[in-house]
């Protein structure tokens, strides 16, 4: 299998496969016609590869996944007025800028699954608008998506929806850009699936692992029309059968690796539940959506300590999603693990959880509630001062219980013991706040008094004067949150930094003795090579203002930076073209 070219492990998503040198060497074997004219051989052996697989007539490969969903609607919605319903989550509502109205003049419905999971025919068939009311657009597509947010949607439900749509004419569409996941963990062909639909969208991008790429299934008819269409759009290419070698490389290699990928999925979700997170959506595939609510830390502070071990996920407050793919080791694995396992022990993040819970519980219902014994006192039992102390200690013990793992203890932090045994003082607090027992005391700063009216007295605005300057005359700074995304794309970006240089001392050796590395990516080359350059450009006098302005210009120049990188990667795939030659 394999390795991972880059040199950091991304849980981001599974569009972040990288090419490997196996696959270089696939598409090195290519063919070089022109696809907008139908004569690239490694196209047209790609399309036919596909088709069959799926069971249908002819194949479209296009750039992308976008391109090929709104190519297959189009196709189906051209006689307006029309209307597709969809799934309220998917990708063609959420994430392709409103493609069907815009290309295809359609409307959209969305649907919410009444289970959270999948649609069913239920769902669909009420929400169905058929060619009875000129006041509404009638249902021409039903667009599905398998798998979604990881989530498989059982066969069964396919054959009972497509049964509907058959008898009232309407056409049925697939978005299956991750529909190999499904196929693996249920043992179904893609024929099985796809033998179901009109239309089916492939992506080849994600979990295949092609750089670019996703192909349309249909009838012959419908792909015709479909490439008519995707020329339209501007998606025709020319010499794209690089491309297509490297898609039939990834098909045949990397989607039989999905079993072992969903296998670190369930591994990894173990984890998760065991350090107190929340799964929200079931992880059927290669993809776990986490809730680090109950779990002691939050995402932004789990995004920088992974930094810190060459991994990155994508998230923010307490939701987060992690995706594996076949460059995914169980190493990578392991290395998130111990990440885990490490925040779910820190008393420090214990203890800010825990005092935000005991800020919650202690909020008052009712301030301004009043006794019903004494008319016009308020009670002073709603107030969160004048809570018993059982009642208080019963709140403490509730609180440490619900806390992940072993419960912490004085041992672990001062702030338990201060939490567990402050009481209030009722003498101190009847004499602060001695106002609250007189009957006809002001419910609002602004309320009058019967017995003494207000007068009323005109008051002259002050105008506000901004500070803008400190005592030493420097500009005050507006006080920053370590929340705020500025603040934590600034940690992450030191710790992927410090992770970089840690990997980069790890492989600088001298050069004489430097080997081949076939997992260095490319950036990290031409990273080595800058730093060695600039090595060689510094001065080692220790006064650098001596540098003449002559050195400085011809160390600064942009067009011998451009030439320096150029070299280095010539060198590089030279190096790359003789070896796979």
């Amino acid at each position: 299998m394999s390795v991972n070219p880059l040199p950091y492990s991304d849980f981001r998503s599974d569009t972040a496969t990288a090419p490997t040198p196996e696959m270089f060497a696939a598409m090195m074997k290519a063919s070089l016609g022109d696809d907008v004219y139908n004569e690239d051989d490694s196209v047209k052996k790609l399309e036919r590869y596909v088709a069959t697989l799926c069971g249908h007539e002819e194949a479209l490969f296009c750039a992308s996944g976008t391109m090929t969903n709104q190519l297959a609607h189009r196709v189906h919605l051209n006689n307006p007025p029309q209307s597709a319903l969809v799934d309220i989550r998917s990708h063609v509502f959420n994430y392709e800028a409103g493609g069907i109205s815009f290309h295809s003049q359609a409307a959209v419905y969305p649907v919410m699954p009444s289970n959270g999971r999948y649609l069913t025919v239920e769902d669909v068939a009420s929400r169905l608008i058929l060619d009875v009311d000129v006041h509404y657009a009638p249902t021409r597509v039903i667009s599905l998506e398998n798998t979604l947010n990881g989530t498989i949607m059982p066969i069964e439900e396919i054959e009972r929806i497509r049964a509907l749509t058959k008898e009232h004419g309407i056409k049925l569409h697939l978005d299956g850009a991750r529909l190999w996941h499904a196929c693996i963990t249920t043992g179904l062909s893609m024929k099985e699936y796809c033998g179901h639909f009109d239309t089916v969208s492939l992506c080849l991008s994600k979990g295949i692992g092609a750089p670019i790429g996703s192909i349309l299934v249909g009838s012959e008819n419908t792909i015709k029309k479909a490439r008519h269409f995707r020329l339209l759009f501007g998606g025709g290419w020319r010499q794209a059968g690089i491309l297509a070698e490297a898609a039939l490389w990834g098909i045949k290699t990397n989607w039989p690796t999905m079993e072992d990928t969903h296998r670190r999925a369930k591994w990894l979700e173990r984890v998760f539940l065991q350090v107190g997170c929340h799964i929200t959506n079931p992880v059927d595939t290669n993809m776990i959506w986490v809730d680090t609510s109950d779990a002691g830390f939050t995402v932004d502070d789990l995004i920088i300590e992974l930094a810190k071990e060459g991994i990155k996920i994508s998230g923010s407050g307490c939701a987060a999603r992690v995706v594996l793919h076949y460059q995914i080791t169980d190493e990578a694995v392991e290395r998130f693990i111990r990440v885990l396992r490490k925040m779910a022990c820190s008393p420090t993040m214990k203890v800010s959880v825990d005092l935000t819970r005991a800020a919650m519980i202690e909020q008052p219902t009712s301030v301004f509630e009043e006794d019903p014994d004494t008319p016009g006192r308020i009670s002073t039992q709603q107030l969160p001062f004048a809570e018993s102390p059982s009642s208080r200690s019963a709140s403490s013990s509730s609180l440490s219980s619900s806390s992940l793992g072993s419960p912490l203890t004085e041992n672990d932090s001062p702030m338990m013991a201060y939490i567990k045994d402050s009481s209030y003082d009722e003498a101190e607090v009847s004499r602060r706040h001695g106002a609250m027992g007189v009957p006809n005391m002001k419910r609002c700063l602004f309320e009058e008094s019967q017995e003494q009216p207000v007068e009323e007295t005109p008051v002259q605005p002050v105008p506000r004067q901004r500070r803008t300057e400190s005592n030493n005359g420097r500009p005050l700074e507006r006080p920053r949150s370590a929340y705020e995304p500025g603040v934590i794309k600034s940690k992450v970006r030191e710790a992927e930094l410090a992770a970089l240089k840690e990997a980069h001392r790890e492989y600088v050796v001298p050069e004489s003795d430097r080997p081949v590395l076939r997992t260095q990516s490319l950036d990290l080359a031409e990273h080595e090579a800058r730093m060695f350059t600039v090595q060689l450009e510094r001065p080692h006098t220790a006064d650098k203002k001596k540098v003449s302005k002559l050195q400085y210009r011809l160390a600064h120049n942009p067009a011998s930076k451009a030439f320096k990188r150029a070299s280095v990667r010539l060198v590089r795939w030279g190096t790359l073209l003789s070896r796979e030659s």
